[in-house]
């Protein structure tokens, strides 16, 4: 692998982060999103430990060349969407939910998007790693899988944020918070792999339209937090 597929396979991974990151108001550690990063490349090996064990089980499931619709369809939404985003929803959980820098709306969101670049990246270097023409997978990804993985985790935070806002709605966002990106996660690959042209096209509507929802969760959780911090500064 040369330096300049090296180059493509990050780079869009660096872009992604520092929008997200100066998006925050009060920028947070830098341990904690390097932490992220590494917990969600870390999920990424979980992935593939646990797809291993599947498809030890049923090895046929793997083969979706001519599958039909239902074929795919199981493919796209538990092979795929599933088992990932539950790695992915896991590391969150875990590292961030409940730890003392997530004081701000924003912030597991944050966190949410830095364990999906981390995943990935990950991914990415598999995927780049293991095709002939990388250079042309590793542009392909930039613009479609490694910004879809931060949709996806922006979903997720989104509905972890809100569930920390709202004590009475708090079961019902930690339920969106993984069935959200599950759905998805799974209509991407499923629109992708589906090799009819109608959906393909449908699938280029589809990415356009979820990067467009996750710049106004963006700009909606930044706006929250931007008018607590001029409250709080007006009430000192």
């Amino acid at each position: 692998m040369n330096y300049l597929i090296i180059l493509f396979a990050i780079l869009p991974i660096i872009f992604i982060g520092f929008y997200f990151y100066y998006k925050d108001t009060l920028k947070e550690p830098k341990k904690i999103l390097q932490k992220l990063f590494l917990s969600g490349i870390l999920s990424g090996i979980i992935v593939i430990v646990v797809s291993i064990i599947i498809l030890s089980i049923f090895p046929s499931i793997l083969n979706i060349q001519n599958a039909n619709f239902f074929k795919t369809f199981l493919y796209s939404f538990i092979l795929v969407a599933l088992i990932e985003e539950l790695a992915k929803f896991f590391m969150i959980y875990k590292i961030s939910y409940n730890h003392k820098e997530f004081d701000q709306a924003y912030d597991i969101l944050l966190y949410s998007v830095f364990v999906g670049l981390g995943f990935a990246c990950f991914e990415n270097f598999l995927y780049v790693g293991s095709n002939d023409n990388s250079i042309f997978v590793a542009i392909f990804r930039g613009i479609t899988a490694i910004p879809a993985h931060a949709c996806f985790q922006t979903f997720m935070g989104y509905y972890l944020s809100l569930s920390k806002q709202n004590e009475k709605k708090k079961k019902k966002y930690l339920k969106l918070s993984i069935i959200v990106p599950i759905i998805l996660h799974g209509t991407y690959d499923f629109l992708l792999l589906s090799g009819n042209i109608l959906l393909v096209c449908l699938f280029l509507i589809f990415l356009v339209s979820m990067f467009i929802i996750t710049i106004l969760k963006v700009k909606e959780l930044v706006k929250i937090d931007e008018y607590s911090l001029k409250n709080s500064t007006k009430s000192n």
